[in-house]
């Protein structure tokens, strides 16, 4: 063979050494470090067993309210329910009582008019009701308060949150635009505590979730979840777990246990 000859050859070899001894596809993906996820708290797969006591308080205007209160604490979670329920929903939830088992006051309340609440249901004042809850709370000790309402609990909440001091807000499925309970970019704008936004992506109220969410101030989280579960009715559903361990890590990471 020639000198000439010789070069093709050389050149062929030196293609095929410099494949074999190229990284495969893929493995750079292969050693990409995963990232280490957040600890947070692991919920007990059943509902803990913890005795609620029931309680009672005035609102302003002098209506006798009434409410299940779990656990001892100074961090306070107050749980104002959904149109047509009462405080069972927070209840059957089993939230109340996961988070008295973590060193949590708990308080599930029904509103004027519903349960063993006395007075006749007026959904204008609903943060007149929720406003008596806080205040209930703090007489209990309660420094810290963290308010979560469904559906017309969370319009409550949000409207309180605005005004008030409180240390976090969680809503779930909360309507703004609603004529009994009305509220406006500016009530949502003012809320400065921590927010986590809740609602399924086909809920009625979904666009109102992600438009509150889009106008809040920071910090705050969104989460939408697949269907058309209203509310509390997300804890029923293949999503259940999921919401639990959301509203907890989420009560942990802003108003730890005290």
């Amino acid at each position: 063979m020639n000198r000439t000859s010789r070069w093709p050859l050389l050149i062929f070899l030196f293609l095929l050494a410099a494949c074999g001894s190229g990284t495969p596809a893929g493995s750079v993906a292969a050693l990409s470090p995963t990232p280490t996820p957040t600890p947070g708290i692991t919920p007990t797969p059943t509902i803990p067993t913890v005795a609620a006591r029931l309680v009672h308080f005035m609102t302003s205007d002098h209506v006798r309210l009434a409410g299940l209160l779990y656990g001892r604490g100074k961090t306070a979670i107050i749980c104002s329910h959904e149109l047509f329920t009462t405080k069972a929903i927070w209840r059957d939830s089993g939230m109340p009582q996961r988070l008295a088992q973590l060193g949590y006051l708990a308080l599930a309340y029904d509103f004027r008019g519903y349960g063993d609440s006395l007075g006749v249901s007026d959904l204008s004042v609903l943060d007149v009701d929720l406003r008596a809850a806080v205040g209930f709370a703090r007489q209990q000790g309660a420094t810290k308060i963290v308010l979560m309402g469904s559906s017309m609990g969370g319009s409550a909440s949000l409207k309180v949150a605005a005004t008030e001091p409180v240390t976090a807000l969680i809503t779930l499925s909360a309507p703004q635009q609603w004529s009994p309970f009305p509220l406006s970019d500016s009530d949502v704008q003012a809320i400065s505590a921590p927010k986590l936004f809740v609602n399924s992506e086909y809920d009625d109220y979904a666009d109102q979730t992600t438009h509150m969410y889009t106008i809040a101030t920071e910090p705050k989280q969104l989460r939408m979840y697949p269907g058309v579960a209203h509310g509390t009715a997300i804890f029923g559903t293949e999503n259940g777990a999921s919401l639990i361990q959301l509203l907890l890590n989420f009560i942990a990471r802003y108003a730890p246990a005290s």
